[in-house]
């Protein structure tokens, strides 16, 4: 059995060099409960570490080190800042009716999910992208079940009857790319700004595997130059804190996103790929909207943005919904 701990002190282990520099520490948490439901994607809790330009790490550093070792990836060369980051992740899915302790085998199956995401971003001048990997698990070693079970139980809802149901353990593997750039921009009054950004993913694994392309538009003023918040991926990211710093003034942006997506496979619904477990039959093809804000000031952002994913997903029967929360803390 996976001992939680035991990750978390690792991934602490790890970037504890690091947080001698600069950086950014992220609190990053995804619920339904943001928008009134309990079902499908139902809640997912990270803490991420960005790092500054690597160029101002030791050599010998944990940082620059990594970096290195992915520097043979195409686009990595010739950028203006390459920033490395790592995130430790826990997810939860469920059925529609979670208060029935042998749920409906046509409704979303429980799985609970927990990763390290690796992501290494190359920031160029009108352009940015990252290449993530994630590795984890699926299963009860997530540990998902009791996760949800406290929550509800100290937020007065519904307890979840059908954990033992879940998927069984089975680990997990993504590589995935996502690009971004500056479509148009342009600057109004003192300090506002806008620009509008294309945004283009593709992953595969026995996670996800999947490519989607979208838009995502921002407004605001005093809004500092970094990668869009990714609001468009259904999971948890810490762009919105890379190349950015803090600042003295006040900043604050809205954002709307529209994307497609074209899917293979979906863990939460199509189920483990080695052994069996309980799924869903599901489309291709989906869509999703999102829309959200961003404050900053000083050492620290405060982000709140919600997602709707539409219903393609044939047995999702109210489609997919949450809200994101994060705070990022540059130290």
């Amino acid at each position: 059995m996976c001992n939680v701990r035991v990750i978390w002190s690792l991934l602490l282990f790890a970037a504890a060099p690091a947080w001698a520099h600069d950086g950014a520490v992220s609190v990053l948490i995804e619920n339904d409960f943001f928008t009134g439901s309990d079902s499908n994607y139902t809640n997912g809790i990270g803490i991420s570490w960005s790092s500054d330009d690597v160029a101002r790490y030791d050599a010998e550093s944990v940082v620059h080190r990594w970096a290195s070792f992915w520097s043979f990836l195409p686009g990595t060369a010739g950028a203006n800042s390459t920033h490395v980051s790592w995130t430790l992740a826990q997810e939860m899915h469920t059925p529609d009716d979670i208060t029935n302790p042998n749920p409906s085998p046509d409704d979303t199956p429980y799985a609970g999910v927990l990763y390290l995401d690796n992501v290494l971003y190359s920031i160029h001048d009108d352009w940015g992208q990252a290449w993530h990997l994630r590795v984890g698990l699926v299963g009860p070693s997530s540990h998902a079940d009791s996760t949800q079970r406290r929550f509800h139980k100290w937020i007065g809802v519904d307890k979840p009857e059908g954990w033992s149901t879940q998927m069984p353990d089975e680990p997990i593997v993504n590589v995935g790319y996502s690009i971004s750039g500056t479509m148009v921009e342009s600057s109004f009054g003192r300090t506002g700004s806008w620009r509008v950004m294309p945004l283009l993913s593709a992953e595969a694994g026995n996670y996800t595997t999947a490519v989607g392309f979208g838009f995502l538009a921002e407004v605001g003023w005093n809004v500092p130059t970094s990668l869009p918040s990714s609001s468009l991926r259904n999971g948890l990211d810490t762009a919105n804190a890379v190349a950015a710093g803090p600042q003295r003034e006040w900043s604050v942006s809205f954002y709307a996103g529209v994307g497609g997506y074209a899917v293979a496979h979906y863990l939460p619904f199509d189920g483990t790929v080695f052994k069996n477990s309980r799924s869903v039959e599901s489309d291709s093809l989906a869509s999703m909207v999102s829309g959200g804000l961003s404050i900053r000031k000083e050492a620290f952002v405060v982000s709140l943005g919600v997602s709707y994913l539409n219903s393609s997903f044939r047995n999702v029967r109210d489609g997919l919904d949450f809200g994101t929360l994060s705070v990022v803390w540059y130290p």
